[in-house]
């Protein structure tokens, strides 16, 4: 009986433990099926924003991850159109999508953009985007352009767009915002004749011709709508190359420790040269970056009249465009192109803004020391640099005439001056035109009418 009852006991340890083993199996499988089901990550898909507007011709470009299926595809009406269908292995891949509609055959107006994306069974997202598709450009026409801008100076063009979200006038890899046209009533409009029945979709764009560019640069008026058409045309503007003064100037050990240095927040250094390539080259750089940004501040109407002011009783020590070569015990160590007119007087003398506008900056700009810059509008502007005081706050209007501060020698000067510069979109053209008062009415005031 004894045996008996053992073998019996030997069988049920034996029951108990394929029992065990079995639930441990459906365990480890349960676990395993529920990470693969519930713990993957789930598929991410970006830059769907893209498909809201679909016009002639458009580049959507997704960044994904953690995808085993992606379907894309557009409805319209009753057609279905695919444009992805792809079965990645899970790691991160971008997908570029070029969608022409009218290849597509779908038509102006409301269509929706589906996308289905999984990274497992459990694991899907469906998006359905509202697009509209529009493959209409904007009308762009050239009302007035100049026949004729020179190197370092800048031009006004008058352009009228119909259904644009946008219009500039380009050159080379250069920008320049257009603004639409103020309207016109009561007084102003006797100095503008015509300009009270201006349409609204007339726009006002200075811009300027830097002095580095080509003489075979062309430049071109274009309007984008919303959807992302657009319509480019050539202006009739050609520009003229100029002659440049050239001259050279001694840097001084004395020069270097009194100017050089404390821009670089030093006081003393081992190797002079390397201190002021650093300053003329990086901070000249880093300071021209700092113009462009400031000019995202201008306005969108007209703040000045009538030619600009030069420093009172002033004799100009240096003009635009001077192309300078740096010498350092006899060698050629550095260069730079002057753009601006340095102005001096009396020491600490008053210094005027040249025309009426808005404070924009105020305070240490690099290379020009302490500076204002004041905004006129429409993307122009007006630079004072070097100067020991500063008598204006950013944000206050200031008028034509009135102190904004003295001149000095702060920043990367050697001798109290005013350096100062007209800004056309934050880069830097030759005042010599705007002091003129009839190159202003020619180039500017008479064509601000339609």
């Amino acid at each position: 009986m004894r045996g008996f009852s053992n073998k019996r006991s030997s069988k049920n340890r034996i029951k108990k433990y394929c029992r065990i083993l079995f639930v441990s199996g459906v365990i480890a499988m349960s676990v395993y099926a529920a990470d693969k089901l519930y713990f993957i990550p789930a598929p991410v898909v970006e830059g769907i924003n893209a498909f809201t507007s679909l016009p002639v011709d458009k580049t959507v470009t997704l960044s994904t991850r953690n995808l085993k299926f992606l379907n894309i595809f557009i409805n319209q009406d009753i057609r279905k159109i695919e444009l992805v269908r792809d079965f990645p292995d899970g790691d991160e891949k971008t997908y570029t999508i070029q969608i022409k509609p009218k290849e597509l055959g779908l038509r102006n107006g409301p269509a929706r953009v589906v996308i289905k994306a999984e990274s497992g069974i459990l694991k899907k997202i469906d998006y359905e985007i509202n697009a509209m598709v529009d493959t209409v450009p904007p009308s762009l026409e050239i009302i007035n352009a100049p026949s004729v801008v020179d190197q370092g100076s800048g031009g006004f063009a008058l352009l009228r767009a119909e259904d644009a979200e946008s219009v500039t006038v380009k050159l080379g890899g250069y920008s320049f915002k257009g603004f639409k046209a103020p309207s016109v009533s009561g007084r102003d409009a006797a100095v503008a004749p015509g300009a009270r029945d201006r349409p609204a979709s007339t726009y006002f764009v200075f811009f300027p011709a830097p002095i580095d560019i080509k003489g075979d640069s062309v430049f071109y008026a274009v309007a984008e709508d919303a959807a992302g058409n657009r319509v480019v045309k050539t202006l009739p503007t050609r520009l003229k190359t100029k002659r440049f003064k050239r001259s050279s100037m001694n840097i001084s050990d004395s020069f270097i420790n009194k100017v050089v240095l404390p821009l670089l927040d030093k006081t003393d250094i081992h190797d002079p040269v390397s201190a002021f390539k650093e300053v003329n080259a990086q901070q000249r750089e880093k300071s021209a970056k700092r113009l462009i940004e400031i000019a995202g501040k201008t306005g969108p109407e007209i703040l000045w009249k009538g030619p600009f002011l030069q420093l009172k009783n002033s004799k100009v020590m240096a003009g635009y465009g001077d192309k300078r070569t740096y010498l350092y015990k006899g060698k050629k160590i550095s260069r730079s192109i002057h753009l601006g007119y340095d102005l001096a007087s009396l020491a600490n003398a008053p210094v005027e803004a040249s025309n009426t506008g808005i404070v924009v900056f105020a305070g240490d700009l690099g290379i020009y020391g302490n500076a204002v810059i004041i905004d006129h509008g429409l993307g122009l502007m007006s630079l004072y640099g070097h100067l020991s005081s500063i008598t204006v706050e950013e944000g206050r209007k200031i008028e034509k005439g009135e102190i904004i501060g003295r001149t000095g020698s702060t920043g990367l000067a050697g001798g109290d001056h005013l350096h100062f510069s007209i800004l056309l979109h934050g880069y830097q053209v030759s005042p010599l035109y705007w002091w003129d008062s009839h190159w202003i009415k020619v180039n500017l005031t008479d064509n601000f009418k339609p």
